[in-house]
């Protein structure tokens, strides 16, 4: 179901108080993610397929992010609790603000996704929220490589997910 402007304008709005959020206070600014997720849920008009949306988009980028501390690509200095959070919304945009993504070839989604999700991650060394071992140039071309790859699969995923979401809510119907 398409969404109105207004309501991706205010995802987007939302994810971005929750990285800075994040970058700029760890764990300590905790309830604004927690209070931007719970209203997304409470505006929401489609609640079950954001809930599993957010339940698989998140574990993976979760479990991503997970391999990517234990192989050293980069360190925290306090466990990110924001980060899981972080997820979570990234997960809830992938149907509102950055659906528009959707709509460009695979080839635009990864290199969209390589530029700005390494960003993502260098703004927040630059800004001491993640330490990056191996250095800017050198993690920046790796998580700009994961990124190209990860960016059009979470589409997909999101993707998938509404097609069995709907294909499920049609079966209730018949």
């Amino acid at each position: 179901m398409p969404h109105s402007a207004h309501t991706n304008i205010i995802n987007a709005l939302a994810f971005q108080v929750i990285w800075w959020a994040g970058v700029l206070a760890a764990n300590q600014l905790i309830i604004i993610p927690i209070i931007l997720i719970i209203w997304h849920f409470v505006a929401s008009q489609q609640k079950s397929f954001d809930f599993k949306v957010l339940m698989v988009c998140a574990s993976v980028g979760i479990l991503l992010d997970t391999v990517l501390v234990s192989i050293g690509l980069f360190e925290f200095q306090v466990f990110p609790l924001w980060l899981g959070l972080l997820w979570g919304y990234f997960a809830l945009s992938l149907n509102y603000s950055l659906a528009l993504f959707n709509h460009f070839p695979i080839s635009i989604q990864a290199l969209l996704g390589g530029i700005f999700g390494s960003l993502s991650y260098i703004g927040g060394a630059n800004l001491n929220a993640v330490d990056l071992p191996y250095g800017t140039v050198t993690s920046g071309l790796a998580l700009m490589l994961i990124w190209s790859l990860m960016f059009p699969l979470f589409l997909w995923l999101s993707k998938v997910i509404g097609l069995k979401h709907a294909r499920t809510d049609f079966e209730k119907l018949v």
